[in-house]
């Protein structure tokens, strides 16, 4: 996997470098210091897997430097990492282009399962601009009422489903969080089919979206 990673601050650079190379077995971190350089790299023919780019850094113009960037690679995934967002601006950051909004302050597993979930087709964007992008944007639509309050979901599980949903955060099988938790295979398929009950998913990818969304895992 080729991930190109264009951040004009170098300390950024480096300590995402780290969570990236969780993505896959085998990660290859391009960098670049500003949206030129980054635009040079893909037009000397590198091929990538993951595009990230700094909202704000020297060149990018806000979404300008997006919409160059898609109409280079409409079929690679594109992720604005930001410090800061204006809640009306993401809406239009997905329609031009974006699979996801990830800001700087999200934790580091919690910023590669995000991840993850683009490179898997997915939209990520944080819980707390949901209310201002509508339900087709967002793709996974809380239609039972906030996931994120004290009356949500997420609060409603007991103290075992929210191991089980820590350990699928961290991306282990159902025998690894057995283990991990001392239990049965058995029993962890019976916590995890309350966990989607509760939550109201189809799946592990829903259930780890909801829990990025809620803040867990930072």
């Amino acid at each position: 996997m080729r991930v190109l990673l264009a951040d004009d601050h170098r300390l950024v650079r480096e300590g995402m470098r780290g969570f990236l190379e969780r993505l896959d077995d085998e990660v290859a971190v391009v960098e670049a210091e500003a949206f030129d350089e980054a635009v040079a790299k893909v037009e000397s023919g590198d091929d990538f897997d993951l595009i990230i780019l700094d909202l704000v850094m020297p060149g990018m113009n806000g979404l300008s430097g997006l919409e160059r960037m898609h109409a280079l690679c409409p079929e690679v995934p594109i992720v604005l990492l930001t410090g800061f967002f204006r809640r009306d601006d993401v809406g239009l950051a997905l329609a031009r282009g974006a699979d996801g909004v990830i800001p700087k302050t999200l934790g580091g597993m919690a910023m590669v399962n995000a991840l993850k979930l683009v490179i898997g087709g997915e939209k990520y964007v944080p819980s707390r601009i949901f209310a201002k992008i509508s339900p087709s944007e967002r793709g996974l639509a809380d239609e039972t009422g906030s996931v994120f309050g004290a009356e949500g979901p997420l609060e409603t599980l007991t103290r075992r489903q929210r191991d089980v949903l820590l350990c699928l955060m961290r991306g282990a099988t159902n025998r690894e969080i057995a283990d991990q938790l001392g239990l049965k295979e058995v029993t962890v398929k019976v916590h995890l089919k309350g966990v989607y009950r509760k939550l109201g998913v189809a799946n592990r990818t829903q259930a780890v979206r909801l829990a990025l969304d809620a803040g867990w895992g930072g």
